[in-house]
């Protein structure tokens, strides 16, 4: 027959199978440390059903910090919860604060989905330089459909465009 635990941390309630009488136990709720009471008789039991239930006391257990904790002076409250954080943590573990600029900043860029529509990919540059026109075209289509990278195929494209003419119009001159 299990045992009916309740946390004194939380008030969670659980049961304990019998081979845990007597022994200390990790919450599933909160994590903090309780200790299983000694299995009770079943006289015992059908007579405590009919007596009100006492809540737990502080005389109930044995609670010890767990060693997995670090030390107070060794965290320190979030800005933005309150909750007790490591003092070097980039990001709270609570609410998702990131404190860290250049982490911050990494994932605005990957929330805005900017991350891939930022720079050109081999094959547009490709295209932006060896059929310029075809990159002007495509840029104005990257520009309406609200992407950074359009901005520059199309300037890559016409800088290509331009140099070409350029290099036409001194070719040109030079035969004359």
């Amino acid at each position: 027959m299990p045992i009916q635990v309740t946390c004194p941390s939380c008030s969670g309630a659980f049961k304990a199978p019998d081979s845990a009488a007597g022994k200390k136990a990790k919450c599933p709720k909160c994590g903090g440390v309780i200790q299983i009471p000694a299995a009770v008789p079943a006289e015992e039991v059908y007579e405590a059903e009919e007596a009100a239930p006492r809540p737990f006391d502080d005389d109930d257990f044995e609670v010890e910090p767990p060693a997995s904790l670090p030390a107070a002076d060794d965290r320190k409250p979030c800005p933005m919860c309150g909750e007790m954080i490591a003092r070097d943590a980039v990001k709270c573990r609570y609410c998702g604060e990131i404190f860290d600029p250049v982490l911050r900043a990494k994932e605005k860029k990957s929330a805005k989905g900017l991350s891939t529509d930022e720079d050109l990919s081999v094959f547009e540059w490709v295209i932006a330089i060896l059929c310029s026109g075809i990159g002007c075209i495509v840029g104005i289509v990257y520009i309406i459909q609200g992407k950074p990278k359009g901005k520059k195929m199309l300037l890559v494209s016409l800088g290509v465009q331009l140099f070409w003419f350029l290099v036409q119009v001194l070719i040109e001159a030079a035969n004359q």
